[in-house]
């Protein structure tokens, strides 16, 4: 008997992840005094990229106490135009790598620690240029010791926060207990964004080569950016709103660097490229069921944990999520179709939009037809739902 195509029922609400805002501009002009100033270089590897940074020399700066009044007298010296190299070229590491903002402030913390130590110095410094460059971080102090608060626009798991003017204020360090907070604030300030735009631009270390061969035939041999996947092991996780599952967004919008498109790409493009978008998902989704080995995140890692794309082809096992994640990221690069992630309890799949006439089970939203592709369930063609899986409880996560 013909199977009639089944439309699942989702929630009202859908997950729209917005497009990131562009990096932050300085709240001032940075007018470095390049080559009329005595500098000092302080260097750090920085996830394989050795990168220099230019403090003024002699650098007197120094904290006698942390006494509110202190403080502010140690913000008015570093507004000293000498202090602008700093920030100056810290600005064009950013753009010139393409950093996150998360990535950024890691690289502004990684460079005042080796140039003042893991001291109070080091940590004003870091809010000090932070603010500079347009982020919104606070100061917060406890009995001896500074610390920096960073505000996100994701709710980040896993981090303490604190309340200010009813936002969230992350620590960076754990266990940090009650604090004072600086209250001070910029107009221009701007929340960081834990989405990355596009491939951090890091020293190239490649992994040995692994192959990836699908049931269907395609095979891929493919090396992985070792200091790409270090910098993606200790991104923080975090999710919008109230909607738990909206991390996920982050993830499936994250590029692949051009080192694994180069590798990837041109094994699917020879394969599907006088196919029609039909058949052509179909190997993309059989290529994901296949080549990968399933296990269960708290069996491997302890706790549940995603995948940036590049993670799925670098690690030897992956679940749900990180199929579903990998295969939108394929679908948009090479078949330019929409897509977005279904998630139901326990269980993330995919949905395309076709502007063919694909037929199958399929969902609706904002009067546009997408019909489901499960990385996870095994030989199940395009249009196919995991059995007990189209219910009332489906959240549809809508991606860049």
């Amino acid at each position: 008997p013909r199977v009639v195509p089944k439309e699942l029922p989702i929630k009202p609400e859908v997950v729209v992840i917005p497009v990131p805002a562009p990096a932050p501009k300085p709240i001032a002009p940075v007018q470095p005094k390049e080559g009329k100033q005595p500098v000092k270089k302080t260097s750090v590897s920085f996830y394989g990229s050795l990168l220099s940074v230019n403090f003024p020399e002699p650098d007197k700066f120094k904290l006698a106490n942390i006494e509110e009044t202190t403080l502010a007298d140690a913000w008015k010296q570093l507004a000293d135009k000498k202090y602008d190299v700093v920030l100056s070229n810290l600005l064009t590491i950013r753009e010139t790598m393409r950093l996150s903002d998360w990535g950024y402030l890691r690289l502004v913390q990684q460079i005042t620690e080796k140039h003042y130590g893991t001291t109070n110095e080091a940590t004003f410094m870091q809010a000090y240029l932070m603010t500079q460059s347009g982020y919104k971080v606070r100061i917060s102090k406890s009995q001896d010791a500074l610390h920096l608060l960073v505000a996100c626009e994701y709710k980040l798991f896993n981090y303490n926060y604190y309340i200010v003017d009813n936002e969230r204020y992350y620590a960076l360090e754990q266990g940090i207990g009650k604090v004072k907070i600086c209250p001070a604030a910029v107009k221009q300030e701007q929340a960081l964004s834990i989405q990355i735009k596009e491939p951090q631009l890091l020293e190239v270390e490649l992994s040995d080569k692994r192959t990836l061969r699908s049931q269907k035939g395609v095979s891929v041999s493919l090396s992985l950016n070792k200091n790409e996947i270090d910098f993606y092991d200790k991104y923080p996780h975090g999710f919008l709103g109230d909607i738990n599952c909206s991390y996920t967004a982050v993830y499936a919008n994250t590029p692949l660097d051009t080192t694994i498109q180069e590798q990837l790409y041109p094994a699917f493009q020879k394969v599907i490229q006088k196919m029609n978008q039909k058949d052509a998902a179909n190997i993309l989704l059989n290529w994901v069921q296949t080549a990968f080995e399933y296990e269960y995140d708290e069996k491997v890692w302890g706790g549940e944990r995603a995948f940036f794309p590049a993670e799925t082809l670098f690690y030897p096992y992956c679940d749900c999520e990180d199929r579903s994640i990998l295969f939108s990221r394929l679908v948009r690069d090479l078949l330019h179709l929409e897509v977005v992630l279904v998630h139901y309890p326990g269980h993330l799949a995919t949905a395309v939009r076709f502007t063919e006439d694909v037929r199958g089970d399929y969902i609706t939203y904002n009067g546009k037809k997408y019909v489901v592709c499960d990385p996870t369930f095994i030989g199940a063609a395009v249009g196919r739902t995991m059995p007990d899986m189209d219910n009332q409880t489906a959240e549809v996560i809508v991606l860049q």
